[in-house]
């Protein structure tokens, strides 16, 4: 029981960061609070807070940081870590430049 913890506090933290995602979206009125994009969000927010809860992990984070990393995460989503990835990518490693 005690390993499941951690999955359930990043799972739950993920839930909190893709809720306050959503509810900007609302009021910006790109979204309905009742919507079938919400209940899409879920595991999307499950699995942004694992994946931080990973990274967390391996570059050894104490448990109040990871749970913060897992919020940070899934309000962002995976489309703004995707690109902040590209974009560390492109810059460190180069992006080859097509022959046109």
């Amino acid at each position: 029981m005690n390993e499941a913890v951690p999955y359930a506090w990043t799972g739950g933290a993920g839930l909190l960061g893709r809720l306050l995602f959503h509810a900007k979206l609302v009021q910006a009125g790109k979204r309905k609070p009742l919507s079938w994009a919400l209940f899409w969000d879920i595991p999307i927010a499950l699995a942004m807070g694992w994946i931080a809860y990973g990274v967390g992990i391996s570059i050894n984070l104490i448990p109040q940081a990871v749970i913060s990393a897992a919020i940070v995460a899934s309000y962002l989503g995976p489309y703004t870590v995707d690109r902040a990835f590209t974009i560390v990518a492109d810059r460190y490693l180069g992006r080859k430049k097509d022959a046109a």
